[in-house]
């Protein structure tokens, strides 16, 4: 195993640069303790590695080298050299819609290929229809990019390559329920509540636990159809169109009766696999969804006069999401894992635009991951607020583990983060606080200047 004094940028190539060891740090030094490095340890390395990222992505991605020189930064220092780099999170959705309405996909391929590092010359658009068809074609080529959620009508599209998801996965078989994980054996029965596949990092993530934990033959989802984009945007600007009054009343009329049905599908269907799976308690089993189902779970045992504890010690539960505004108490989280018992939780911080997550601990809060640099800045997004003590501001990073495209981002997410170098766990290192909002549900500003710029810098690109 290399050393942290053993690891050196300048190297002859072949050699290991920083940010393959970052990237790599589970191998190199243990797969909880890469999560908890000192600060004082970790913070050098990663200046060093992302001078090492960010001299190869501004050779790559124009807009990036563009908007280096424009604010002089000609190598990375310091974390602060990093902040003007950052894109703002609504940078990878600012495509003109008209380029999937009209079905102008030659034109959105060429708003893509100016945030990527990857070549788009292999991707063949002859046969694309629609949305789903484009991201097809993409992963054709070997740019696997995924998409948010789109609940505004319009999803970001986050590339990856095919080597980011093999680290991806190969990742989930090491860290499954940290800090104590699990160990991949086949042995558990798989139960999603979403559906079978689509182009969302929360499937890349289902297909990489399956990958390594499924029971053969027992892999159970909600819907053995993809989740189609195409569907989620037209439902949002349904949705929206509704709110303005736009749409005719056959348009809603149809439109509810269709949700109505999906509804009544989804329904029946997280009845069958919830009574499913409260039949295979006593064996090991993987749950993901949304916490909401969780607690739909725990309610349907009681009312089959199920006591506590009667889960199989390695089931891991995987949920996330809110509650949509469901009349649950406060505390659902702590009575839906009282209730099941002593089963694994793999609970992390994360997103659609990183590359793998910060896991929490025992204490409840979130742990650094080596290779994606915390970045925490004032409300403008303009400056790193002080590492030291416990600080709330906006949440930024420089996520250093893709192949696929530059990783500096600035989110739209209100975070507190303890610089104070020992968790309530008993590890080291800095650590993000549970509670966490978005400015823009809190009703704050959640504009940035940068954002301006650099969609001008992706228009001039365009136009060129």
């Amino acid at each position: 195993m290399a050393s942290l004094m053993e690891i050196d940028s300048t190297e002859s190539a072949g050699s290991m640069t920083t940010r393959d060891y970052l990237l790599d740090a589970i191998d190199h030094i243990g797969v909880v303790e890469a999560f908890s490095m000192p600060s004082e340890q970790l913070e050098p390395l990663q200046v060093k590695a992302a001078q090492e990222f960010f001299a190869l992505r501004r050779m790559q991605i124009p807009v990036l080298d563009r908007r280096a020189r424009e604010t002089g930064i000609e190598s990375i220092e310091s974390l602060d050299d990093i902040v003007p780099l950052l894109f703002f999170h609504t940078t990878y959705k600012s495509y003109p819609m008209s380029f999937v309405t009209e079905g102008r996909w030659d034109r959105l391929l060429r708003w893509f290929s100016t945030l990527v590092s990857t070549s788009v010359e292999e991707v063949d658009l002859s046969r694309v229809t629609d949305f789903d068809g484009f991201i097809a074609a993409l992963w054709a080529s070997g740019n696997c990019a995924v998409v948010t959620n789109g609940t505004t009508g319009k999803v970001s599209l986050l590339n990856r390559t095919t080597s980011d998801n093999d680290r991806y996965r190969a990742n989930v078989a090491k860290t499954m329920a940290w800090p104590n994980p699990a160990t991949p054996e086949h042995a558990h029965h798989v139960f999603k509540f979403m559906p079978d596949g689509g182009p969302y990092l929360m499937m890349v993530a289902s297909a990489a636990q399956e990958y390594w934990f499924a029971k053969p033959g027992s892999i159970h989802a909600l819907s053995d159809q993809p989740l189609e984009v195409a569907g989620v945007v037209r439902m949002a600007q349904m949705r929206t169109r509704i709110a303005e009054g736009t749409a005719s009343p056959g348009e809603i009329a149809d439109f509810e009766a269709e949700m109505r049905g999906k509804a009544e599908r989804n329904q029946a269907r997280a009845s069958e696999m919830t009574d499913m799976l409260i039949d295979l308690r006593h064996e090991p089993m993987i749950i993901g969804g949304p916490w909401l189902q969780m607690w739909n779970v725990m309610l349907r045992a009681r009312d089959r006069g199920i006591g506590e504890g009667e889960f199989h010690p390695d089931t891991i539960i995987v949920c996330g999401g809110g509650t949509k505004n469901a009349p649950i108490p406060p505390d659902y989280r702590e009575q839906i894992m009282a209730f099941l018992g002593p089963v694994r939780a793999n609970q992390a911080y994360g997103m659609s635009e990183m590359s793998w997550q910060y896991p929490m601990c025992e204490a409840g809060n979130y742990h650094i991951c080596p290779w994606i640099v915390p970045l925490l800045l004032d409300v403008a997004g303009e400056r790193l607020m002080p590492r030291q003590g416990v600080q709330t501001g906006r949440f930024a990073f420089l996520d250093l583990g893709f192949d696929g495209r530059w990783g500096g981002m600035i989110t739209g997410d209100k975070v507190t983060i303890d610089f104070t170098q020992t968790c309530g766990c008993g590890r080291k290192g800095a650590v993000m606080h549970p509670e966490i909002s978005r400015f823009a549900a809190l009703g704050e500003e959640d504009k940035i200047g940068c954002a301006g710029t650099i969609d001008g810098y992706i228009k001039g690109a365009l136009s060129q």
